[in-house]
This record gives structure tokens, sequence and C-alpha cells, in this order.
């Protein structure tokens, strides 16, 4: 939690952090979205659709003002 907001424990659950209990609840709650997505996708079908590349992300990132961590922005095989 020193590094990040939002940690995933695997088969426990999510734990957030942030300077409000709004703007941890929205972390968590966008989080939590975003794996439902994935797994009703998933479920339909194991190739995916629609990417996002690694410079979209960072494209994105400067558009709305965020700093996002490299060591996460990757191209995968």
């Amino acid at each position: 939690m020193e590094k990040y907001d939002l940690i995933i424990w695997a088969h426990h659950g999510m734990f957030a952090a942030g300077p409000d209990f709004d703007t941890t609840f929205g972390l968590m709650h966008t989080a939590e979205k975003s794996a439902e997505i994935l797994v009703k996708t998933l479920s339909m079908t194991s190739k995916k659709r629609q990417t996002i590349t690694s410079d979209d992300f960072r494209s994105l990132a400067r558009d709305f003002n965020l700093s996002l961590p490299e060591e996460f922005l990757y191209e995968k095989e």
C-alpha cells in the first residue's frame, strides 16, 4: 500500500486507500466493474475482440493528467 492505492488480494478481495471515502469507494467500484466486464467477456469467448495498446493508455493518462507505472505498460504477445 506504500506504492499503490489499490491492491487486489487473490481469492480474498481488495484493499483501497484514498484521501476520502468517495474517492476510495470510486476506486474500488471501478476495479470491481472492470473485473465484472472481463469475466463476462471471457465467458463468451477466450479471444479478445477489442484491445487498448500501451500507447493508448499513455495518451489517455496524458489527457487526464495522470501518471501510470511504466512497469504495467508493455505489449503482450
